[in-house]
């Protein structure tokens, strides 16, 4: 029997956090490139008239476990697609909900895999089962950090290790070249404890150091609520705050990005597109996975301890590499678990 989708997505898509939407921009595209039609992917989204209308896929709603376990049925695989979806530092319902998922695309006949994930930290044993039982469900895994690589491992699991999905998005034209007067950027997003303030206050002192405007860029609704409290208290001294949305992002990659003097990140993918910018680039370091980035790149990384580092330049080129790498381990996770692209070549049981 035909199922008429190959791929059915699932991450924290449609809540309006940019690096998630962007995540799934992007692996469905890494579908379409590897011969996939449109007409045959689907996505689990909080928001699915939103999300099936930006990414021209079929979009079902996630909490309706009754048309996800529907669509899992007419599906040959479902892709765990990218992001910290499996870590309990904020609550272990995360976990819980994506193993759940997992268990019903087995009951359905639809294959598990997962590409770009950054696996825990975990701090229960609750989180660290559902992420274990679940990963180890799927038929092929892919990671974007050594951490999360050398914790499979440990769970005799095999992974292929790539670069995060985003950075296989079409790149933006070249722009003349970078103003050093420009704005210094920074994006401070919600955490437990005082680093978020911490960033906030010496992001606007090394702004003030190197004698440029401070501007602030959300990723979500919560990181410009932050922002706009920070520069109201007196802590954030920004000369504006930016919202970047799957509508701007694309514009103000090249009209905001190219004129940066550099950036101060907190979220992840903020941080990406710095890199694919080829901004100067300090990260303050909330989560194992910005640690993990700050790393692989030789960046500053900061923990809210002592002054902030100034940002430093990525290797040139390097992000059109790590989209090409990327592209070629998510070509190779698709072809061990579909190994004939082409529906009418493939013979299902």
């Amino acid at each position: 029997m035909t199922r008429p989708y190959r791929v059915a997505l699932c991450g924290y898509y449609g809540f309006g956090n940019l690096g998630d939407e962007l995540l799934a921009a992007s692996l469905v595209e890494a579908c379409v490139g590897e011969g996939i039609p449109r007409r045959e992917i689907a996505l689990l989204s909080a928001s699915p008239e939103v999300s099936g209308r930006s990414l021209s896929v079929t979009a079902v709603p996630r909490w309706n476990l009754g048309a996800v376990f529907s669509l899992l049925r007419m599906s040959d695989t479902l892709l765990l697609g990218g992001g910290g979806l499996f870590q309990d530092t904020t609550s272990v319902r995360s976990c819980a909900w994506y193993w759940g998922v997992v268990r019903l695309a087995l009951l359905a006949g639809a294959r598990p895999w997962a590409v770009g994930q950054s696996v825990g930290p975990f701090s229960t044993w609750r989180g660290e089962w559902f992420a274990k039982n679940a990963l180890s469900a799927c038929a092929a895994l892919g990671v974007r950090d050594l951490r999360s690589r050398e914790l499979l491992a440990q769970w005799n699991k095999q992974s292929i290790l790539t670069p995060d999905p985003v950075f296989s998005l079409p790149f933006p034209e070249e722009r003349a070249g970078r103003l050093p007067s420009g704005p210094l950027l920074v994006n401070v997003r919600p955490w437990p404890g005082d680093l978020s303030d911490r960033t906030a206050v010496e992001a606007s002192r090394l702004a003030e150091r190197a004698g440029v405007p401070l501007k602030g860029v959300a990723l979500a609704e919560e990181d410009l609520r932050l922002m706009e409290d920070q520069a109201k208290r007196g802590i954030l001294s920004v000369s504006e705050i930016l919202l970047l949305t799957e509508e701007n992002w694309r514009e103000e990659e090249v009209r905001t990005m190219a004129s940066a003097a550099g950036a101060v990140s907190m979220r992840f993918h903020f941080a990406l597109l710095a890199l694919r910018a080829g901004l100067p680039l300090t990260l303050s370091a909330y989560d194992p996975k910005v640690e993990s980035l700050a790393r692989e790149w030789s960046l500053p990384s900061w923990s809210g301890e002592g002054e902030l580092p100034s940002p430093v330049s990525p290797e040139r080129g390097r992000a059109v590499s790590e989209r090409d790498r990327f592209l070629r381990g998510f070509g190779s996770l698709l072809k061990s678990v579909l190994p004939a692209v082409n529906k009418k070549e493939m013979v299902l049981p």
